[in-house]
């Protein structure tokens, strides 16, 4: 019977996993139609939050989209991945765009986030999709975090969701029955790499005491996931009225549930009693 992976084995499997993904990630969700629809619902969230000045921490940053459409608007980031392919891409990227002054890129993984430098205090933080269902300790996420955000300042974390309305229907129609009336496991094995789905209750709870919940939404509710681009682009009008409704029943409640993902906005909180920062 083999042993599970340790965490420098886990790390490495993730890395290497995202390497290869880096490759195919243009086409496989950010150059999609759909793909575009899901980022521009969190850009909307992103351009509300952090303004002209401001240094946020990006992590998960993938191919640097966000940074840079943030650097865009004055925006100063450092973004980290746990990909050095997509560093390098995102580099290149932002080379292209000519905003090498206001981003910073490092490759690190959100598990080693303490070794970033002390006293290095950021302005906000955010991560958007999976990246964070990939990380297994929460918990030490928001240690880390805590020591390095101001006081009042927000982080917004998009992760993927539990009950995912079009993921369901995806699954009935293939006559998936277990994925259809389950919701997803809190781990499952996805090609090498560990996958969690927690819920926002269990999230909200990992990020206590240091952070408060101030409001969420469901992301792509109504519009379908990348893999269902091909139907989106062939039903383009359609595609753009599922657009529109999202934007209007995202912050609904309960219906907020159906997301493909949750959109998280978090608030820092100054405790009068606060753990020493490492």
């Amino acid at each position: 019977m083999s042993s599970a992976p340790g965490p420098s084995a886990s790390l490495e499997l993730t890395q290497a996993y995202w390497n290869a993904a880096a490759e195919t990630y243009k086409q496989a969700f950010t150059g999609t139609l759909v793909g575009s629809m899901w980022r521009q619902a969190v850009w909307r969230e992103l351009d509300t939050t952090f303004h002209a000045g401001s240094y946020v921490l990006e992590l998960n940053c993938g191919t640097g989209i966000d940074a840079i459409h943030l650097a865009q608007r004055g925006v100063s980031v450092l973004a980290c991945d746990i990909s050095s392919r997509m560093i390098e891409l995102a580099r290149q990227n932002a080379v292209e765009k000519g905003l090498g002054k206001h981003l910073e890129f490092r490759v690190l993984a959100t598990e080693h986030l303490g070794t970033l430098q002390a006293g290095t205090i950021f302005d906000g933080a955010f991560s958007n999709f999976s990246g964070l269902n990939c990380v297994q300790d929460l918990a030490a996420v928001r240690r880390n975090l805590a020591c390095r955000l101001k006081p009042g300042s927000r982080v917004l974390l998009c992760m993927l969701g539990r009950f995912g309305a079009w993921q369901k229907l995806w699954h009935l129609a293939h006559r998936d029955w277990n994925r259809v009336f389950r919701s997803p496991p809190s781990t499952d094995v996805e090609r090498a790499i560990t996958v969690q789905y927690p819920s926002r209750e269990q999230i909200v709870a990992l990020f206590s005491p240091d952070f408060k919940l101030h409001r969420w939404r469901g992301i792509g509710i109504a519009v379908p996931p990348a893999y269902m681009d091909h139907w989106a682009v062939r039903f383009r009008q359609l595609t753009h009225c599922l657009n529109h409704i999202d934007g209007m029943i995202g912050s609904l409640p309960v219906i907020r549930n159906l997301g493909g993902c949750i959109l998280l906005e978090f608030e820092r909180i100054s405790l009068a009693k606060e753990a020493p920062c490492k």
